[in-house]
């Protein structure tokens, strides 16, 4: 849900996919099939032979190094043609280690997928090298049911929630007087807030968010809209690594200026990448709160402008790992054991971090099982954190086995 790393949204595009737009009846149709099948191959995977998952590891590998000797691949050096800032920070650490790490590019597309040669040998990755070992998932961590499900069920804070069937036998109206408002509708998997409507108060709004989310997902989940800022956990080697705390754009009434005014005026102490744009997806977001565009804020009003945090939507960033309470630790930890991942971005929602856990409502809504970690290096404030690093050190066999 925090994403910085893409070119800014391009006019004629889809304002409910942010910054990484899709075609909407391919990620549909991807998703109709793939949802399903994900759940099953976990459960599959859990029972597969050791030799059947070391023989199944090899096969990027084979795979890239046979295209290669047909001259239909070639391993680039070059790092500016890298596509996106998470695996940018993860090369240019091995740069300073002295791994040799190359793309890898078809005819003349660069891939996020790499070689790098660690300990003599050559390993194959998308993004970010994980030991093959903890690509084996217990579950889909990416659904977001099946996560808040187990999150629940050791204890660990998430949203109440609930299924929406694909053909649902509840009325829609039993489903929405479930909840107290507001309620947030999504996708039950995906990532980078696509296609999500959050703060919605009226049995309307909801139609309105399941038609919008149906766009792109046949599978949707319900769930208590939770009050507080965006942030990002990063777990590696069982670790919390970094915690990066984002917020919502926002305008404050003067009972003078129109919301369009106001955002104007915001925009003009801003860089042009960083613009609030005036949307679709923004006019709604705005309704559910009971204005237009047109409308004057009345004095000292904080009205938010989007459900997506961070810089890219007009937002503010933070890397705080130092000023986090330190009774949230032993939670994030806790979540990463529960999913046995050893690079795990955790996003939650906290009213405020820097006050003790339990004195606060709040909780984990995702689990991101290849992190964007390039957030804790460019953050607005804050220290930046070597998280690439961390995840070279995993390559050590000592460290590995203390893991």
């Amino acid at each position: 849900m925090l994403p910085m790393n893409e070119t800014a949204i391009k006019k004629n595009t889809c304002s409910y996919c942010g910054e990484a737009p899709v075609n909407h009846t391919l990620y549909f149709f991807e998703k109709l099939i793939s949802s399903p099948f994900d759940s099953h191959a976990t459960t599959l995977i859990k029972y597969t032979p050791s030799f059947v998952k070391n023989f199944v590891d090899l096969i990027p590998g084979f795979l890239f190094e046979t295209l290669f000797f047909l001259k239909l691949v070639k391993f680039s050096s070059d790092i500016e043609k890298v596509n996106t800032f998470r695996s940018r920070v993860i090369w240019e650490e091995a740069n300073r280690r002295g791994i040799q790490m190359e793309q890898i590019i078809i005819g003349k597309r660069p891939l996020d997928w790499y070689r790098a040669k660690v300990d003599g040998k050559n390993i194959y990755f998308e993004s970010i090298p994980i030991q093959s070992e903890f690509l084996d998932f217990k579950k889909d961590w990416d659904n977001k049911i099946l996560l808040k499900e187990e999150l629940l069920k050791h204890g660990v804070p998430a949203p109440n929630y609930i299924k929406l069937p694909l053909f649902s036998t509840q009325s829609l109206e039993k489903i929405f007087f479930k909840f107290k408002k507001p309620i947030i509708v999504k996708p039950q998997t995906g990532s980078r807030a696509r296609h999500t409507v959050t703060n919605i108060r009226t049995f309307q709004h909801f139609k309105n968010g399941i038609a919008i989310a149906k766009q792109i997902s046949p599978y949707l989940v319900v769930e208590e809209h939770l009050e507080g800022y965006i942030c990002r956990a990063t777990v590696i080697g069982g670790v919390l690594a970094g915690f990066y705390q984002g917020s919502v754009p926002k305008i404050v009434g003067d009972g003078k200026k129109t919301i369009k005014e106001l955002i104007e005026e915001k925009n003009q102490t801003q860089i042009d990448r960083y613009h609030v744009r005036i949307l679709d997806e923004l006019h709604d977001h705005i309704a559910r709160s009971g204005f237009t565009i047109y409308d004057v804020l009345p004095e000292g009003f904080s009205l938010s402008l989007s459900h997506r945090a961070g810089q890219l939507f007009g937002g503010r960033t933070i890397e705080m790992i130092d000023d986090l309470h330190p009774s949230f630790i032993p939670i994030f930890e806790k979540a990463t054991k529960i999913v046995g991942l050893s690079v795990a971005g955790f996003d939650a929602i906290i009213p405020d971090p820097t006050k003790p856990a339990e004195s606060q409502h709040w909780g984990i809504i995702e689990c991101n099982t290849l992190p964007f970690i390039d957030v804790h290096y460019y953050a607005l404030e804050g220290k930046p954190r070597n998280i690439a690093g961390m995840i070279w050190d995993l390559w050590n066999f000592e460290l590995r086995n203390s893991f």
